[in-house]
């Protein structure tokens, strides 16, 4: 079922005029809008009426979100270094915050879909970044930054203190380091894939011994992985000493 039926020029622009007031945006150029929420199996049913999808729109408007991310966290965090930034930013920029926000929204009300596609998560996602490119063209960066910075704060503050939760990297050398064992050693084993899709597996050692291993998307998901297994591993090992076991 889809997500949203076939209404007039009229009566579509007046629901995506309600959707831009909700962001606090005034858009003049509301084909663009419009162009945003369209999936490519609406666009090709309608491909008759000259009807655009989203796509080059959603390609445009990734660009645009990770550049004002990434200075908004620059000017957040200003003492956080490149790869904690770089984490930081994976997480924000992902499919997966990028549908929460669009859920928070109810952008799935206006997202035009094919009479046999159902909305996804990654559906959602690719539609917010593509608005997110509409609107950066139609009102250019200032009210795009502004946008942003008020609908990711929330999420940002959030992931913030997951990545601290979740920054094994950290507690394996705070770890190591009070036991005299030194600073965790990383090393790149494999990468395989296509080069726009690259899985790497990483070893961490400690003291002179390879603990464990991770898999990830980039390197340092793969170390994150890596330094949690290890992490898991002395610990029980210091809970069987400790039991006498």
């Amino acid at each position: 079922m889809n997500a949203v039926q076939k209404l007039s020029p009229s009566k579509r622009f007046k629901e995506l005029d309600q959707l831009c007031q909700k962001l606090g945006v005034t858009c003049g150029r509301m084909g663009l809008v419009d162009e945003a929420l369209t999936h490519s199996s609406y666009a090709a049913e309608h491909a008759a009426e000259g009807v655009k999808d989203y796509e080059k729109l959603e390609f445009f408007g990734d660009a645009v979100l990770r550049f004002v991310i990434s200075e908004y966290l620059l000017e957040r965090f200003p003492d956080y270094n490149e790869g904690k930034l770089t984490e930081l930013r994976s997480v924000l920029v992902s499919d997966r915050i990028l549908a929460e926000i669009a859920q928070e929204i109810g952008l799935s009300k206006y997202i035009l879909l094919g009479q046999k596609v159902q909305m996804r998560p990654s559906i959602m996602a690719q539609a917010m970044e593509a608005l997110i490119g509409a609107i950066y063209q139609d009102l250019g960066l200032f009210t795009v930054q502004t946008l942003l910075v008020r609908i990711f704060g929330h999420q940002t503050t959030v992931c913030d203190r997951d990545e601290v939760k979740d920054n094994y990297k950290q507690q394996l050398q705070e770890y190591t380091q009070g036991k005299g064992q030194g600073t965790p050693l990383y090393t790149v084993i494999n990468s395989e894939g296509p080069s726009h899709d690259l899985v790497f597996t990483v070893t961490v050692e400690v003291d002179g011994l390879t603990l464990a291993q991770g898999v990830g998307k980039s390197k340092k998901a793969a170390e994150q992985e890596a330094a949690k297994a290890a992490y898991q591993i002395l610990g029980q090992a210091a809970q069987k000493v400790a039991s006498g076991n």
